[in-house]
């Protein structure tokens, strides 16, 4: 590589939620559990109701935060973000295009070509002639 270039990485921005988040949450947790069972003991269904609610939304967020063996899942960077949403509009439009010609739809899935950079590259060896 030459001097002074770099080598362009993509990287994420981080994990969902950090060690303090984590930790508040789980402790918000275990305050609504106690919430809970005070609401259960006492009858109060609409408390009880509101507890359970909120310790449902802190679990999912929990979970989508947490992977396997407790690791953090990390967010995406702007420019993974960028690939994935260029990515699903050229499968939506070559979609769309096969309601009107399946072979173009077919070409264009043979020769389209996304991941960190997106070409477009037909075979050599089938030259395509093109109508108006």
């Amino acid at each position: 590589m030459e001097e002074g270039l770099r080598q362009a990485r993509i990287s994420d921005t981080g994990p969902i939620l950090d060690k303090p988040a984590k930790t508040a949450y789980r402790a918000r947790l275990r305050e609504l559990e106690e919430d809970l069972t005070e609401a259960t003991a006492w009858a109060d269904p609409v408390r009880a109701a509101r507890a359970r609610q909120e310790m449902q939304f802190l679990a999912g967020q929990l979970a989508a935060a947490v992977g396997l063996s407790g690791r953090d899942r990390r967010t995406g960077s702007p420019a993974e973000r960028a690939r994935v949403n260029i990515t699903r509009a050229i499968r939506t439009a070559v979609a769309r295009i096969r309601a009107h010609s399946p072979a173009l739809a077919d070409h264009l899935n043979a020769t389209i070509h996304t991941g960190t950079f997106c070409s477009y590259t037909p075979d050599p060896r089938a030259p395509i002639t093109w109508r108006t």
